[in-house]
């Protein structure tokens, strides 16, 4: 039996890696408003803050579920946003920040895919990709861990939007809230603009648990285009209340 925390402990070098093969993209937009130390000294700070948020975070399955990547990876955007507030930036310039630094590992990431021959604005309507999201989402109505997603997989009707999930409960939500920080989701849900803008492919929500619905409704729409969500006010999941009343 897997001792939950044990398994970020044991974890913990990988996760550092993969935080620090990040952190590049957040160095370029920390020269812009810093010197050189000043902004090594930073980035000492986001990986020390990171550390020592690793094991408290939620266990979900472990490398058998795999969101559990994506609850670390958004794990490590809060030690950047902590670390942002602490050296004085705002709520909104925090926001903007994690959109650049978003946007340009996806501009990387689709570098990547390109290269490997694959196009980048087809990937989420492949249809072993598909198969693997009805699989997961099936397996996360389970409820195995209490701080897991809890997925619905929706087929689309081919005009509107090709398929979709309807997430009724958020990991990311729930380890925020755990730590103290669900001020901070709302970028987290804004990343799956970022995604879909960075890589060309089209997406749509009306709603999201970030900004106070009962769920986030995620649609894939195949060959569509996805504007840019930054500044997010005039999407239709926006709510003011749940972005400058967090300030």
């Amino acid at each position: 039996m897997v001792i939950e925390n044990d398994y970020y402990i044991k974890k913990k070098n990988k996760f550092m890696r993969d935080f620090d093969d990040r952190l590049h993209a957040v160095a370029i937009f920390l020269n812009k408003k810093y010197d050189m130390k000043e902004s090594e000294e930073l980035i000492e700070k986001l990986k020390n803050e990171f550390e020592k948020m690793i094991p408290d975070i939620p266990f979900i399955g472990g490398q058998k579920n795999p969101t559990t990547l994506v609850l670390v990876k958004c794990i490590s955007d809060l030690a950047v946003f902590r670390v942002l507030e602490k050296a004085g930036y705002s709520y909104d310039e925090i926001g903007e920040f994690h959109y650049n630094y978003s946007m340009k590992i996806h501009e990387e990431r689709k570098a990547i895919l390109e290269k490997a021959g694959r196009d980048s604005s087809q990937y989420p309507f492949e249809a072993a990709y598909k198969d693997y999201q009805k699989t997961l989402c099936e397996n996360t109505s389970k409820k195995s861990f209490p701080f897991d997603f809890v997925m619905e997989y929706v087929s689309g009707d081919d005009k509107s939007f090709d398929w979709g999930w309807n997430i009724h409960e958020c990991a990311v939500q729930k380890a925020y809230k755990k730590f103290g920080d669900e001020k901070y989701l709302p970028f987290i849900c804004l990343g799956d603009h970022y995604e879909a803008e960075g890589l060309g492919f089209g997406f749509t929500r009306t709603q999201t648990l970030g900004f106070g619905a009962s769920l986030c409704d995620h649609r894939f729409v195949k060959n569509g285009k996805t504007p840019s969500a930054w500044p997010p006010h005039d999407l239709k999941e926006f709510k003011e209340e749940f972005f400058k009343g967090n300030q």
